[in-house]
């Protein structure tokens, strides 16, 4: 009775952390070449969704709590530049940093695609699924980056924190995942392996 209740509280901790198992340490990825950490930033407003967006929007469907809150919006910044949702490539998952299993979902979400995998390849997911951007409660990750940050937005210029927060825009009630053009394509690691159909 020990042994079991040991043993599930550490699948408990296990999970807390992450997914369990982590996509990235599946055999069929883990003896593959890993991509470079890439990011392509946007340009222009499309019409279609990339299969690959697609496709992550259904892995999150079957992998993580919460929903899709859309994908493609032409959102403009300037003559040359625009969000990633002007392309597609970039999805809004509601995960709400006020409810407690809803934040403790997209930690764990964010965990694992940051998570070096069995070879020791930092981000290994993200750089898998082709994810170059993540931001979450006033958090950001950039490709290439160590960890976590602080979202511009959310803080003043002496670094503390802002008052009048917009939730959305301080994104405290969804995770905004974005996608380089390799993985909106559908051509990284991830995407033609066993994991990604799980």
């Amino acid at each position: 009775m020990i042994a079991s209740g040991l043993c599930l509280a550490v699948a408990a901790t296990a999970a807390a952390g992450g997914l369990v198992p982590n996509p990235a340490n599946d055999r069929s990825l883990v003896t593959t070449p890993i991509e470079d950490f890439r990011y392509d930033g946007a340009t222009s407003c499309r019409d279609e969704v990339p299969k690959g967006m697609k496709a992550l929007e259904d892995w999150l469907e079957h992998n993580v709590r919460g929903e899709s809150w859309g994908i493609l919006r032409c959102e403009k910044w300037g003559h040359h530049t625009c969000s990633l949702h002007c392309e597609g490539r970039a999805i809004d998952w509601r995960l709400d940093a006020g409810i407690p299993k809803e934040h403790r979902a997209a930690m764990r979400l964010i965990r694992t695609l940051l998570a070096p995998d069995s070879n020791g390849n930092e981000a290994a997911l993200a750089r898998r699924m082709g994810v170059q951007g993540l931001i979450f409660d006033c958090k950001d990750w950039w490709s290439g980056m160590d960890g976590l940050g602080k979202y511009s937005y959310c803080y003043r210029k002496n670094g503390h924190l802002r008052d009048d927060l917009d939730r959305t825009q301080a994104h405290r009630n969804h995770v905004h995942i974005e996608l380089n053009w390799p993985g909106a394509r559908k051509r990284t690691s991830f995407w033609h392996s066993r994991a990604a159909r799980r």
